[in-house]
């Protein structure tokens, strides 16, 4: 407000005949601006009681007309008062001219003044409250986000359950000790679950383990027939991954790839700058058209890579040679 006073009386003091002394002009100006910037306040605080886009509407036009009138009788008041003791302090006597055109001319400027600075707060009221909407919009979203994420890896335990139950009934009827040893399995993994079930990213030891126990129940559904290989990058235990991501690639790999078991699967888990890498390879039938479409596994974990991390993460799903197919899953590393 004082620079703006300031330019206003480098304005007014250009405009004057040589014989005006040089201080006068940036006292009228800065008087004037002063005494707005202490009224200011007042003004904010009798708009936000009786704000200009209230009902009934005759009333509030009312009351700021009249606030209008009592602003510019302050502010013309406390202007010249403030002026004449200026002049004092440099000498000189202050006369404000005739009451009743001054008083106008005044006023008709503190009218401007006045209905800008109710503008003002308007619009910035309106900025808040649209700023708060569209942060809330934001929240919501993240929250619907994170609710279907929590629904999407949700779906994968009934459906991981279901599978391991039928294989062990299959296994019931031809080893009950490897069946047995199955259940035990199974139990640990569902634990291990439970104790994590509201967290969508959990470490990557805690993946691996849940891919280690599943990959040790297929071993006694197949003794013998299937080969598990995990290779995984050292230093890479603590780093934050989508929980419950990598076994249902694999058992995807084992139910449509491997017929009966027979073969070898391979998962791989590097790290190549600011992301992380999946690996799944099998010696299988391959992929016999778009693998990705409909079903609980693989366009489960695309809509959730899609979720997590929008148009920064890689779902790909191809041929192996000689034979076989592979997954490659790659996505930004959160810790």
């Amino acid at each position: 407000m004082l620079l703006f006073g300031a330019y206003l009386g480098l304005n007014s003091f250009i405009n004057q005949p040589p014989h005006v002394a040089g201080w006068k002009p940036f006292v009228w100006e800065l008087s004037s601006v002063v005494v707005i910037a202490g009224l200011v306040p007042c003004v904010i605080r009798f708009e936000t009681r009786f704000r200009v886009d209230a009902r009934p509407r005759g009333r509030i036009i009312l009351l700021h007309a009249a606030g209008a009138l009592v602003f510019s009788a302050v502010h013309t008041t406390g202007m010249v008062l403030l002026r004449k003791l200026i002049y004092v302090g440099f000498g000189a006597r202050y006369n404000f001219g005739n009451v009743l055109i001054q008083g106008f001319y005044e006023l008709q400027k503190d009218l401007v003044t006045y209905l800008v600075i109710l503008v003002a707060v308007f619009a910035w009221r309106e900025f808040r409250v649209r700023r708060a909407g569209e942060l809330r919009a934001i929240e919501l979203a993240a929250q619907l986000s994170e609710a279907r994420l929590h629904h999407l890896t949700a779906q994968m335990e009934p459906h991981f359950l279901f599978n391991s139950l039928n294989a062990i009934s299959n296994r019931m009827h031809e080893d009950v000790a490897a069946a047995d040893r199955m259940i035990t399995q199974l139990a640990d993994l569902l634990r291990a679950a439970y104790e994590s079930d509201r967290d969508v990213l959990v470490p990557l030891q805690r993946e691996l383990g849940w891919l280690k126990g599943y990959a040790g129940m297929m071993s006694e559904r197949f003794r013998g027939q299937l080969t598990f290989e995990i290779d995984v990058e050292g230093g890479l235990d603590l780093v934050l991954v989508p929980r419950l991501l990598l076994q249902p690639i694999v058992e995807n790999a084992i139910k449509h790839g491997l017929a009966e078991g027979h073969g070898w699967l391979r998962v791989e888990v590097r790290r190549s700058g600011s992301r992380l890498q999946y690996v799944v390879s099998d010696d299988g039938k391959g992929f016999p058209g778009t693998p990705v479409s409909g079903g609980t596994g693989l366009a489960n974990i695309s809509r959730r890579l899609e979720l997590l991390f929008p148009g920064d993460h890689r779902l790909d799903c191809g041929s192996r040679a000689p034979r076989g197919a592979v997954v490659t899953v790659s996505f930004p590393v959160m810790a």
